[in-house]
């Protein structure tokens, strides 16, 4: 278990192993990782650090392959080289910062709409965030962003399920209205 607190430009965390707590620091430019294949490495590794994979870990990290553009077999590749203990011979190709903040956004979209936000999904997400150093300032513009992304899809697919039932309900009164001219001519 892991727990991270800011200071001055270090990342200071605490180690729980075998139930015996030990502080370190470590610089902040010791999180980054620009490597597309190493960033995956790294959010699968945590994934599977309980030796399961939870359907929203998988989510996020099949959407984390998708936004690295990974190549087809990457992936696989990379679970395999976790398993075997061969994870130092995985390289890829480098990822700029501008498009972290992309990928960043891309995987923080997945875990609000499709998974259930647990522990584990949110380590998945601090842990990307640390590795792309975005700092809470730009956490929030992307968060703001993708609220104002949010809100216009909701806006637009209500209005979709409004047109669609006030079709409906033009239809059935039409119906209705159909109806009683027909019971108003018999009589």
């Amino acid at each position: 278990m892991l727990l991270f607190a800011l200071d001055a430009g270090f990342r200071q965390y605490l180690v729980v192993k075998d139930g015996c707590p030990s502080w370190g620091v470590v610089a902040e430019q010791a999180w980054a990782e620009d490597d597309r294949s190493k960033v995956f490495l790294n959010a699968s590794r945590l994934a599977l650090r309980d030796g399961q994979l939870s359907n929203g870990e998988k989510r996020i990290l099949v959407k984390l392959a998708h936004a690295l553009s990974l190549e087809e077999g990457e992936p696989r590749r990379i679970y395999d080289a976790i398993l075997s203990g061969e994870e130092e011979q995985i390289r890829g190709s480098s990822i700029e910062k501008s498009e972290m903040r992309l990928v960043y956004g891309q995987v923080l979209e997945a875990m609000l709409i499709h998974t259930d936000r647990s522990d584990d999904v949110l380590a998945q997400i601090a842990y990307l965030r640390k590795m792309f150093l975005i700092e809470d300032s730009e956490h929030r513009a992307i968060a703001r962003s993708l609220d104002r992304q949010l809100e216009e899809i909701v806006h637009r697919s209500f209005i979709d399920e409004y047109r669609m039932r006030l079709n409906d309900s033009v239809d059935n009164l039409r119906d209705i209205f159909d109806s009683v001219k027909i019971l108003s001519r018999k009589q």
